[in-house]
């Protein structure tokens, strides 16, 4: 029965979909960025590609009749159907309006009965009266009237009759047609081997008519082989030009692919709205988007390498004077580069835009002038045209950096600064809750600060996940030494073992408050990774006195041990500071023994094992403690208290007023 119970549950279980390895991810980016530069090159190459062989145009090569062949003459053919057409007189049939006019005129004007029959007979016609057959009709009329009325019906005939008959377009070119169709095709007589056009001879259209008919070129074919190659030239080019993208995440290690994804579609996405801005100007370049971005999320040198890279595409995607889009990409990407990290405030992706604007635009003016080119109306629109796609680039970047700060978790200096900021809320919440872990945290801070900037890592994110590397105190603060200002310690009413688990569960708790509160991932590590592996020698030290036989393990945080140069020195600071507190006499001597016996400790316990410290930084890391420490803890003089100084102002007094009463007592 539990057997039956147990498989039911497995079988109940969701199936676990294998989620796709960062290689496979990576290649199908690759593939994306290939299609997407290949579709944009086609964009430019492929849609206008024309017929090979053009009436009026010179031959590429001889062409000679592969076999003997009786061909249609298409030109001869036509001439003779064009004679045929003319052959065919025009089709003339009565107007029905015009017929029964003449007729209700005939029939009411009294002629004598054998006119008026001949004269409405002859109008009721088919094909009508024409203006000979009006003359004829009245004459006929006149003969068959009686000799005293002849004069009389001739007058009303001229002035009642009019030709009826009217040419049939229509019919007229129906049977013109059918001529035309009825004629034979003119044949031409082609031996084998003869000549049909010679090379560089201008092509007609028989010569084309006939070279079709033998199969030799075909309009269509060549324009579908032609599209082909265009298309496959675009795919390797394609391909050539996204391999710095399929390599680019080797070199960019600190990225998630997720980070590098999004870098990698906003320069395609940006690619293709340049394609589109290209059909109304050259000019309107706003490509300057991608380098502020990826140097104010990565670093300087990729943004550098990045404009590189979108710059020789751009000039790919130049409709026209590729050159000029090429140095204009160019200077106004590398000017954005260089700029987008010169501050600590997100203004600086405006004065970045702004700069790539200028830079642009002095280019252009400076080839325009050494092209022996003149100022003018269309100088002037070009320059405005370039100055406006870089500020709207700067504007771009101002409002997508937010976006990829939050959405792709990067950080940057601007959130940092932010972060370091008192008003920041977890911080405030730190400082109110748990006043002295914030001072703990604040001076943590300093020295991580410098230490980190002596050995050449990064100072400002060191110093922030500094600032909140114990936030998961603020679950429990009065738990934590720094917290407890009435003198009563909780942890004397508990054991050592409970006591374990509530100082080792601020480092899970503060990640959780670190994810509550939306930080970026980055500093995550420096909650999990301050403590290490290392031991609560406290509580280890009390359990002992408790059992002789408990496994050191049980005392251990869970780790992981630091991994980076940031929060190695994190840990080694967090140390140094507490145990620096213990010193009765903190002279710069005891500071510094204090300072090289932790590190010791550090290293014998393999806590720095996985970082990349090596023994200078390490030299260089207590060289700043000692010198900050010195300086924090100094020998302060005791200032004398206001009661002091008053009780030694009036003995000083006493002694002047004995001294004017008494003169011997003065000293000789």
């Amino acid at each position: 029965m539990s057997t039956a119970k147990v498989s039911t549950a497995k079988s109940k279980r969701p199936a676990r979909v294998p989620r796709p390895s960062p290689r496979l991810k990576n290649g199908l980016l690759w593939l994306l960025s290939l299609a997407a530069l290949a579709g944009l090159l086609y964009s430019v190459y492929g849609l206008e590609v024309g017929s090979g062989l053009r009436v009026g145009e010179p031959s590429p090569e001889t062409y000679r009749a592969p076999v003997a062949a009786s061909l249609p003459d298409p030109l001869l053919t036509e001439a003779e159907r064009q004679v045929a057409r003319a052959q065919v007189e025009p089709i003339y049939t009565a107007d029905p309006d015009l017929r029964r006019m003449v007729v209700n005129a005939v029939s009411s004007a009294g002629l004598p009965a054998e006119v008026q029959d001949l004269v409405i007979v002859r109008y009721r016609q088919p094909e009508g009266v024409t203006r000979e057959d009006r003359a004829a009709l009245i004459e006929e009329a006149v003969r068959a009237s009686p000799p005293e009325r002849q004069r009389e019906v001739r007058l009303l005939l001229e002035r009642t009759l009019v030709p009826s008959s009217v040419e049939n377009v229509a019919l007229t070119e129906a049977a013109r047609a059918a001529a035309s169709a009825g004629v034979q095709a003119v044949g031409r007589d082609l031996a084998a081997g003869e000549i049909i056009v010679r090379e560089n001879e201008p092509l007609s259209a028989e010569q084309l008519a006939v070279l079709g008919s033998l199969g030799l070129y075909s309009a269509q074919a060549d324009a579908d082989a032609r599209r082909l190659r265009t298309l496959l030239a675009c795919a390797l080019l394609g391909a050539l030009l996204s391999l710095p993208l399929h390599y680019a995440p080797r070199q960019l290690v600190r990225l998630s692919l997720e980070q590098f994804a999004f870098l990698v579609l906003l320069s395609l996405v940006v690619l293709a709205a340049q394609r589109l801005l290209f059909l109304a100007s050259p000019y309107f370049l706003v490509v300057a988007l991608v380098p502020i971005l990826v140097s104010v999320l990565v670093s300087e040198l990729a943004g550098i390498v990045w404009t590189l890279w979108l710059a020789a595409v751009l000039a790919l995607l130049a409709p026209t004077s590729p050159l000029f889009t090429l140095l204009l990409a160019l200077t106004g990407g590398l000017a954005a580069s260089l700029l987008a990290r010169r501050f600590r405030s997100r203004s600086t992706l405006l004065v970045a835009g702004a700069g790539a604007a200028l830079a642009s635009s002095l280019a252009y003016l400076l080839l325009f002038l050494l092209l022996g080119g003149g100022f003018g109306l269309a100088t002037l629109s070009t320059v405005l045209l370039l100055l406006g796609g870089g500020l709207l680039a700067g504007f771009v970047a101002l409002g997508l950096l937010p976006l990829a700060e939050s959405a792709f978790d990067f950080i940057t200096e601007f959130r940092l600064v932010e972060l370091s900021s008192p008003s920041s809320p977890l911080l405030q919440k730190l400082l109110l809750e748990a006043p002295g872990t914030y001072q703990h945290s604040l001076i943590i801070s300093n020295l991580v600060e410098q230490a980190v900037a002596n050995i050449g890592g990064n100072a400002l994110l060191a110093r922030v996940g500094a600032l909140y590397h114990d936030v998961g105190k603020l679950k429990r603060p009065q738990f934590f030494v720094e917290n407890q200002f009435s003198g009563v310690n909780p942890h004397d009413q508990l054991s050592p073992h409970l006591s374990y688990l509530i100082i080792t569960s601020h480092v899970r708790e503060g990640v959780e408050l670190l994810r509550e509160y939306k930080l970026p991932r980055a500093i995550e590590p420096f909650v999990t990774e301050h403590h290490g592996t290392t031991v609560l020698a406290y509580f280890y030290k009390r359990a002992l006195e408790d059992s002789d036989r408990l496994d050191e393990l049980n005392f251990r945080y869970p780790g992981p041990r630091p991994r980076s140069k940031e929060s190695a020195v994190l840990m080694l600071a967090d140390a140094v500071e507490s145990a620096s507190r213990t010193l009765s006499e903190p002279s710069q001597g005891s500071i510094r023994a204090l300072i090289d016996r932790l590190i010791e400790t550090r290293l014998q316990d393999g806590q720095l094992a996985e970082s990349p410290l090596n023994f200078r930084d390490l030299e260089t890391i207590a060289n700043t403690f000692e010198r900050m420490l010195a300086a924090i803890l100094h020998r302060r003089i005791t200032y004398p208290s206001s009661e002091e100084i008053q009780s030694l102002k009036r003995a000083g007094e006493t002694r002047a007023g004995d001294s004017k009463r008494n003169p011997a007592a003065l000293p000789s």
